[in-house]
């Protein structure tokens, strides 16, 4: 379990990189122990989670004009958590696998820390317009756009940090980040679909 001092000084080093400091990696524990432990980093990622599928779901029940008592809630959330669990963990053994085709060995551990710690800063732009919306203070318009503006924000930064982290070319850090954007979309089509959703 990670401890609060290490947690600190993680959100620390991603608010660095976010900024474009090289020198915020030394701030993440990138021994392999420290790999494991980032990965725990998915216990604090549950708290935006409901957030932004509570703001999904009443976006739903709005626009679709869907009425509540008709709202397949159970499907609704057991896609939710399957979507995030297999985002979590698919795509850290995707790049393990091509890690050293890509010559990426080395600074894969790196990576994947660094990847790991920053996703809780990443929730940011998500959760802030979802709380706006389930408070009333924005229409699903805005949201919508908001939303939109986010994932270009996130975008950028996946990009810094996996330039960052993973020190390769401009090329393959983009290959990289479309992969991991690309993977995400891929598992929420397709686990809605299981789900009949």
């Amino acid at each position: 379990m990670v401890g609060i001092a290490e947690t600190l000084r993680a959100i620390e080093a991603s608010w660095a990189l976010f900024r474009g400091r090289a020198d915020a990696m030394r701030g993440f524990d990138l021994s392999i122990g420290g790999f494991w432990r980032s990965f725990s980093v998915v216990i604090l990622l549950v708290p935006p989670l409901i957030v932004t599928s509570l703001a999904e779901r009443r976006l739903i029940l709005i626009e679709a004009g869907v009425d509540s008592g008709f709202f397949p809630e159970q499907a609704f959330w057991q896609a939710q958590v399957v979507v995030f669990g297999l985002d979590w963990i698919l795509y850290p053994f995707v790049m393990a696998v091509l890690a050293a085709p890509l010559g990426l060995s080395r600074t894969y551990v790196p990576f994947v820390v660094a990847r790991n710690w920053t996703s809780l800063l990443a929730t940011v732009p998500f959760v802030i317009p979802a709380l706006l919306y389930m408070a009333g203070l924005i229409p699903s318009g805005i949201l919508v756009l908001l939303s939109i503006a986010a994932l270009a924000v996130v975008a950028h930064y996946r990009y810094r940090v996996t330039r960052i982290s993973l020190q390769a070319s401009v090329s393959v850090c983009i290959g990289v980040v479309v992969l991991d954007l690309l993977l995400s979309l891929l598992i929420g089509e397709s686990v809605a679909r299981m789900f009949g959703l």
